[in-house]
């Protein structure tokens, strides 16, 4: 190291122990991701989880119109949710465990229902997912109403269901056959009509209020349904909070990326208690919240469990952003005048290629270390610009201003090249 640089790193040290170069920014909440919840594998009580993989079925397009009329959002539905557990979530999907439009026949869903009962495994995670339309039977006898069966509608169904029910699903009897699949964890999701319909019935109950921790829900058996709708709404297909999605699927697509961007905490994250998990009731609350007061809402999700549910519940593991490590760790060594593992951290955190408040003030602060006082300005005008659009950076305004100014007075003085100013 040069005799400069020394000078420049003792002075920045300085200015650490008087206090001019504190940052603001509050610290990013560590959370990692593993095979287990709760840590490596010598952590006590750790649960050991299996595959998250995820089936879907998506119908817009029915053979018979005059029956079953066309939706313009459920295949779009699929692919959404299914984008979203895949990258945020890192799910499995094999492209033959999604059905769209043609492929979505009676036949077709039993075959998948099949082929997962035969390949998932004991610790596996498995999200189920229908949206399309749904239908129901009243069963009346002396002119009152006995009963009620709900049904999915698959794609090739020719006439009403009360005439013939036998070309649809009955929901009863999917719900059955999910509950024997070997995974632990069952959560299945209807965006359909009637769908709050899984929850009628002897097996079935509502709510079930989850208060333990997550570890100890990853380890009871669950099978859980959440439903777009109460057993006697419609679905809406659309709506202009989410074009292109329905309400529902909309809302539950948001909640999974607020959850895995690690958005706030309160209401604008269904990890409300910030602990890093999201179960299923979390989504749910979150969910039913949003589509509930939504102004051109009809509906209200419902929440439950079916056959062979343990009172377990389907939990995901935020991930954390590399960036956030890199960060927090550019940043303590930093304040704790390390500047060799300052500049370590920082490269690392700056080849991810973020744009931000943070980058910038990474620029800045390595910049300092470098006495390079074109990139110092640079950086310090992408703050103040970042201000001026109602960003937060990690520096005061006050300061990030005095800093800027005298920044600007030092290269009107010399020969500054400032970073995109080649």
């Amino acid at each position: 190291m040069t005799s400069r640089a020394q000078r420049i790193r003792t002075k920045l040290a300085g200015l650490l122990v008087a206090g001019a170069l504190v940052p603001v920014v509050a610290h990013a909440q560590v959370r990692t991701r593993s095979n287990e919840i709760g840590g490596g594998s010598s952590s006590a009580g750790a649960v050991e989880t299996g595959r998250y993989v995820f089936a879907g079925i998506g119908i817009d397009e029915y053979e018979n119109p005059s029956v079953w009329k066309e939706l313009d959002n459920a295949v779009n539905d699929v692919v959404r949710i299914r984008r979203t557990l895949q990258d945020g979530f890192g799910f499995d999907s094999p492209d033959e465990w999604i059905l769209l439009d043609g492929d979505a026949t009676a036949e077709a869903i039993d075959l998948l229902v099949d082929e997962l009962r035969r390949t998932l495994q004991p610790d596996d995670n498995l999200v189920f997912f229908y949206a399309g339309h749904g239908a129901e039977v009243r069963d009346v006898v002396g002119g009152e109403e006995v009963g009620r069966t709900g049904y999915l509608v698959p794609v090739e169904a020719k006439v009403p269901v009360d005439r013939s029910p036998s070309q649809y699903v009955e929901i009863e009897d999917l719900l059955e056959a999910l509950a024997r699949v070997q995974a632990r964890h069952v959560l299945v999701i209807l965006d359909s009509c009637y769908s709050g319909m899984a929850l009628e019935g002897s097996f079935k109950t509502r709510g079930a209020a989850t208060t333990q921790q997550a570890r100890d829900l990853m380890g009871r058996v669950s099978r859980r349904v959440l439903t777009s709708a109460q057993s006697d709404q419609l679905a809406a297909d659309g709506g202009a909070d989410f074009p292109g999605n329905s309400l529902f699927t909309g809302w539950l697509t948001e909640a999974l990326q607020r959850a895995a961007s690690q958005r706030g905490g309160d209401s604008a994250s269904p990890d409300v208690d910030e602990d890093g998990f999201i179960t299923a009731t979390e989504l749910y609350s979150f969910v039913r919240g949003r589509v509930g007061s939504a102004s051109d809402s009809r509906q209200t999700p419902d929440f439950g469990a079916f056959e062979l549910d343990q009172r377990g519940e389907l939990v995901l593991t935020l991930e954390t952003d590399p960036f956030d490590d890199w960060f927090q760790e550019a940043e303590e060594s930093f304040l704790a005048g390390k500047f060799d593992e300052f500049m370590d951290a920082a490269d690392e955190a700056l080849a991810l290629d973020r744009e931000g408040p943070r980058t910038s003030y990474l620029r800045y602060l390595r910049a300092r270390i470098d006495d390079d006082t074109g990139a110092v300005l640079g950086a310090l005008r992408e703050m103040s610009a970042l201000v001026e659009a109602g960003e937060s950076v990690p520096m005061s305004r006050g300061d990030l201003m005095i800093e800027l100014r005298r920044t600007e007075s030092l290269c009107r003085k010399s020969t500054c090249t400032i970073p995109g100013d080649l």
